[in-house]
């Protein structure tokens, strides 16, 4: 029986040891070829969560500056509404006499007498005519502001007519005492009698055709 040759036998242990190379690196790489699709898969999810978490930062982000704007908002409609009270549109000459009384009576004062001033009484009220007449042919440019002034005679003790005082300073409304005289207080009568002139203020939006 012919034996095989020596070159024969060598390309049969090069055959074989490819072949067990093929086998050996098959059995290394085999489970990497499952996991590799469950790999890119698995990227893909976290590379969508990572933007849906970004999307939702700015979201936040949004409602936050909606929020911040709305308590904005909230706190400038505030100092409107204030600013209307303090400096109205029309002089209003009723709402800070009934002002006055009610920070006279929480202050322990006694209301001898007040009254406006016939003058700011009459311009007052042409002016509301004025308005209602010819506001229609007219337009509406910056507002000036416009003081009219009122008389008061009060009583009380000192300690009542300083509180009173710090009302009307306080008071949301500026009302300016531009004159005061007093009277009494003398011979253990605790009782002064002071007179005051004040002024308010409002808010004149002129009319030009």
């Amino acid at each position: 029986m012919e034996q095989p040759s020596e070159a024969k036998k060598t390309e049969q242990a090069v055959a074989l040891l490819l072949l067990f190379l093929i086998i050996i690196i098959g059995l290394i790489y085999a489970p990497y070829i499952g996991i590799n699709p469950q790999l890119g898969t698995l990227k893909e999810k976290n590379l969508e969560a990572a933007v849906k978490k970004t999307d939702l930062r700015a979201k936040e982000q949004q409602v936050g500056n909606l929020k911040e704007l709305e308590s904005k908002i909230k706190a400038t409609q505030s100092t409107v509404k204030k600013l209307a009270i303090a400096l109205p549109n029309e002089a209003e000459v009723a709402e800070i006499l009934v002002q006055v009384q009610a920070m006279a009576s929480s202050s322990g004062v006694n209301i001898t007498a007040l009254s406006p001033s016939k003058e700011e009484i009459l311009a007052s009220v042409v002016a509301e005519n004025e308005e209602v007449t010819t506001e229609g042919d007219m337009v509406s440019v910056e507002p000036t502001v416009e003081k009219y002034s009122f008389t008061m005679s009060v009583e009380g003790s000192y300690d009542s007519i300083m509180k009173f005082l710090k009302a009307v300073e306080n008071n949301l409304r500026p009302v300016k005492i531009i004159k005061a005289d007093l009277a009494g207080g003398g011979g253990g009568n605790p009782t002064i009698a002071t007179s005051f002139v004040m002024e308010a203020y409002y808010q004149v939006r002129e009319l030009r055709s």
